[in-house]
């Protein structure tokens, strides 16, 4: 009978890791993506609001509409360029994130290669155990047979 492998806690626990790594990313990558459609977002609207302006200074504007329309468009930027800022910060957690799930991996490869290991050890002592008792098997009865009891 093959023992067991001793290390088969840490197998479970670096699976658990990785798992949780791999959840990890997925919701850094979430965020991301989160993050790039709300700039999106404020682009389109800061093209809308251009439009709008446009349009009204083709009709007229009073200079406090005017001004009201610019103040409002730079705050858009503001808000599009600290948007670029949180999209970097989301793409820098998600690298991390990546090197974490990436190391959680290769430490369950290595787990995962000794608990190999070990079965193909075990294997090839079970081979060899019943290789030694198929020849003391065939050994008796060869004895069995030259040497007949009378």
């Amino acid at each position: 009978m093959a023992k067991p492998f001793h290390l088969q806690s840490l197998v479970d626990l670096a699976e658990e890791r990785s798992q949780s790594a791999a959840q990890m990313l997925a919701r850094l990558k979430h965020a991301w993506v989160e993050a790039e459609n709300k700039r999106e977002q404020l682009e389109a609207y800061l093209h809308e609001y251009r439009n709008r302006l446009q349009a009204q200074t083709e009709n007229g504007l009073t200079a406090i509409q005017w001004r009201d329309y610019q103040a409002f468009m730079a705050k858009l930027e503001m808000a599009i360029k600290a948007q670029g800022g949180e999209i970097d910060r989301c793409q820098q957690l998600w690298e991390a994130g990546q090197l974490e799930w990436q190391a959680c991996e290769r430490e369950l490869k290595a787990y995962l290669t000794l608990r190999q290991r070990h079965e193909e050890t075990e294997r090839k002592l079970e081979a060899k155990q019943d290789q030694r008792i198929q020849d003391e098997f065939a050994g008796n009865a060869h004895y069995r047979k030259n040497n007949p009891q009378e």
